[in-house]
């Protein structure tokens, strides 16, 4: 019996179920086969054709039909849905159908496209003047209109790749969309056939078939993105033909341009029309700016003396709304008071391009009109920006009005008001409007002129553009640094300045140092005197070496009298070291404490003066190393001078001898080792003092004078009387003392001694 049962289930298992995934299953695009592939990238997928697009809207259109009619009805009743599932689902298959619609106009658009894009490639082929229906020469009115479709055409290339970028981010978008739908509809259906009972089979199939219609909807968008991405693309790339187009074609007018009376005064009188007609303008909007000013005192005035709030409120609203009608005229009359001197600009701008044709111009010419040119296009630019943003602001205020308009309970009188308020920000919109084209076209006319202008300049001879570089750089040579008691300091003064001062500087050296050199020779001064006079002539030198640089270029010294309020904050603050130290160098060399080839004593460090500078003085030390020691420590600190007056100064040699010396013989040999020593002085006469009862000798000093001219000398002297010493000690039996001791045991009785085995 079960096997019964088991195999009856198999059978209406084998029988209904593919029926059942059959009719729930239906696709609108077999985008996939029925093994349903995963699809993880785009290549997967394949745009269909215009045709299968057609056939796929009309079998929707059938399958929505009969949604709607009794088979709807019918179906929710076997299936088990509601009718609001109906519902969905034929919603969702309306969008799956408007997605199909949209890129069925997207792949027309393709064909349009392509049919372009080879247009332009063959019109490209054709040389600059081949492809034009006017034959040279060429005006430049024609001219004008040419460069007008090439700023359009490039402008219309901005926007395109700023359009192919935002394309490809929504494709992203798509694709990531997409791969997720996928992810999930081949989850769904893998959890579907392994859970796929007889009992819930329809209402399953039915909730993976609603799933199949999202991920439809969502594929379609991805294809309807890519499709808009190729589209963009080949549009993008149709301007480019067109732009390169253009600019052969303005290459080719612009070699063959002419000057013609006709056109030159034709646009001559344009330009007087429009002045005539702002003028008028201006006198109009003169007259309505002074009756709303009438009105707005008196708006005032009423308002001044109203009590009631309702009054109060509308006047208000009255006086705001003059306000801006009074705000609006005076606006209008600035701007056209300087649309009337943009139409003088171009006019005279007209008159110059022209003149490039007409006549020769001279390269100063060109140059001249190049830098007005760009400081007029500076000028337009920010101009172009700043009424950019009032335009923005003015905007705003057109919405806010807007908004009060819209609100419900105001009184007729204060909606009539808001009306021409907004009437007001509307016109002055659009006068600003024009006023904004107005800019535009003039800073259209200035690059046309500018570009025309490199073009003539390139096409100069060598001669001239070299002539031209020699302006450019007398222009650089001439710039005005700063200007003081009307008096300018150029690059050309500042250069000439420095060269002087360099120079004169070098060679107030040499003659100082020449002089300097003499002067130790003939006068026979010390190295220390002539060493400060020749730093008080070298600084006295420089001074005059900078008034003499300043005055040959005619250059002011107030022009450097910043400077002298930065040095002066400088000294005051971050200087005191310095100036201590130049001043005590100054000191040191006046009074003397020290002099060249002194031997001082610093800090315990003995060494030779080599130098005394302005900061700091030089020490070399018997190591043959150099110590740089500041100027005021010299009057700050103690420092000792071994040779400030004299090179003569008294040592002593120190020694000590065992008790039971003869003391007599011993202070006769001490004065015997002086006796052959030439560098020991014989007056003042040596001596020999008995200093002391030593632990372990009696000492002895013996004194003496010698001459140092150098720092080890005083060493070498006392070394070789050290050396004489010994020999005369030893000779005579003396005994030079060295540290002894005793040692006394203090015992009661006799110590007792004892001698151990010790075994082997």
């Amino acid at each position: 019996m079960k096997k019964m049962i088991l195999s009856n289930v198999l059978l209406i298992w084998i029988l209904v179920i593919p029926a059942i995934s059959a009719w729930g299953e239906q696709q609108p695009i077999q985008i996939q086969k029925a093994s349903e592939k995963p699809l993880d990238s785009d290549k997967e997928i394949k745009a269909p054709t215009a045709a299968e697009i057609e056939k796929i809207i009309n079998d929707l259109s059938e399958r929505i039909s009969k949604l709607k009619n009794a088979d709807g009805l019918r179906m929710a009743e076997e299936i088990g849905v509601s009718r609001n599932e109906i519902q969905e689902r034929r919603k969702g298959l309306m969008a799956v159908q408007s997605a199909y619609e949209r890129l069925l106009t997207a792949t027309n658009k393709k064909v349009g496209l392509e049919k372009d894009e080879a247009l332009q490639i063959e019109k490209l082929g054709d040389p600059g003047g081949a492809s034009m229906a006017q034959r040279p020469p060429y005006s430049f009115s024609f001219y004008d209109n040419l460069l007008g479709e090439l700023t359009a055409v490039q402008q219309g290339k901005e926007t395109l790749n700023l359009a192919v970028k935002l394309s490809k981010r929504s494709l992203e978008n798509a694709t990531v969309r997409m791969e997720k739908i996928q992810a999930d509809w081949r989850r769904q259906k893998d959890l579907f056939e392994s859970q796929l009972s007889i009992s819930n089979a329809r209402k399953s199939q039915w909730d993976l078939g609603t799933l199949k219609i999202e991920k439809d909807l969502v594929e379609v968008i991805f294809l309807i993105e890519k499709a808009n991405l190729d589209n963009l693309e080949k549009e993008k790339r149709i301007v480019e033909y067109q732009e390169k187009l253009y600019r052969s074609q303005v290459d080719w007018v612009r070699r063959h341009l002419i000057y013609e009376e006709t056109d030159f005064n034709d646009r001559l009188k344009t330009y007087e029309a429009q002045k005539t007609e702002l003028k008028q303008q201006t006198q109009a909007m003169s007259m309505e700016l002074k009756k709303v000013e009438e009105d707005w005192l008196k708006a005032q005035k009423n308002l001044a003396v109203v009590t009631r709030s309702a009054d109060t409120q509308i006047g208000e609203v009255v006086l705001r709304q003059l306000g801006a009608w009074r705000k609006t005229y005076q606006t209008i009359i600035e701007e056209t008071e300087d649309m009337l001197r943009l139409i003088d600009e171009q006019e005279k701008t007209w008159r110059f391009r022209n003149d490039l044709v007409r006549r020769p111009v001279k390269q100063e010419e060109l140059q001249r009109w190049k830098n007005e040119s760009q400081n007029q296009l500076n000028d337009i630019n920010r101009l172009i920006k700043v009424h950019q943003d009032y335009q923005t602001a003015l905007q705003s205020q057109l919405l806010s009005i807007e908004s009060q308009l819209d609100k419900e309970g105001s009184s007729p009188r204060i909606q009539e008001n808001l009306h021409r308020q907004l009437e007001a920000f509307r016109r002055l919109s659009r006068h600003r409007y024009n006023y904004i084209s107005m800019l535009l076209s003039t800073d259209r006319m200035y690059r046309q002129f500018m570009d025309e202008i490199y073009l003539k300049l390139q096409r100069m001879p060598w001669n001239q553009r070299l002539k031209n570089l020699k302006i450019e750089g007398e222009k650089i040579w001439n710039y005005e640094i700063w200007v003081i008691d009307n008096r300018a300091v150029t690059v050309r003064k500042l250069v000439i300045a420095l060269f002087i001062l360099i120079i004169g500087i070098f060679a107030a050296k040499i003659v100082i140092r020449i002089l300097s050199r003499r002067l130790i020779r003939y006068a026979r001064m010390r190295e220390t005197t002539a060493s400060f006079i020749q730093k008080v002539f070298t600084y006295f030198a420089y001074l005059l070496v900078l008034l003499f640089a300043l005055r040959m270029v005619n250059i002011p010294l107030a022009a450097f009298a910043f400077l002298g309020g930065a040095i002066a904050i400088g000294l005051g603050f971050g200087a005191q070291n310095l100036i201590n130290n130049f001043i005590s160098g100054f000191i040191i060399m006046g009074e003397r404490p020290i002099s060249i080839g002194d031997l001082i004593e610093v800090e315990g460090i003995l060494g030779q003066v080599e130098e005394i500078g302005a900061r700091c003085t030089r020490v070399r030390t018997g190591e043959n190393i150099h110590i740089l020691v500041p100027n005021s420590s010299f009057l700050e600190k103690n420092i000792t001078n071994w040779t400030l007056s004299d090179k003569q100064i008294r040592t002593r040699v120190t020694v000590g001898v065992i008790y039971g010396s003869p003391i007599q013989q011993v202070e006769a040999l001490l004065l015997k080792s002086l006796v052959d020593n030439v560098k020991v002085h014989k007056k003042p006469e040596p001596f020999v003092i008995f200093n002391d009862f030593g632990d372990n000798a009696l000492i002895f000093e013996l004194y003496f004078w010698i001459s140092i001219t150098k720092i080890i000398e005083r060493r070498l002297i006392e070394s070789s009387v050290r050396f004489r010493i010994d020999e005369l000690f030893r000779d005579a039996g003396i005994v030079i003392a060295f540290p002894q001791r005793d040692v006394h045991l203090d015992t009661h009785k006799p110590l007792e001694l004892r001698l151990l085995n010790q075994p082997e």
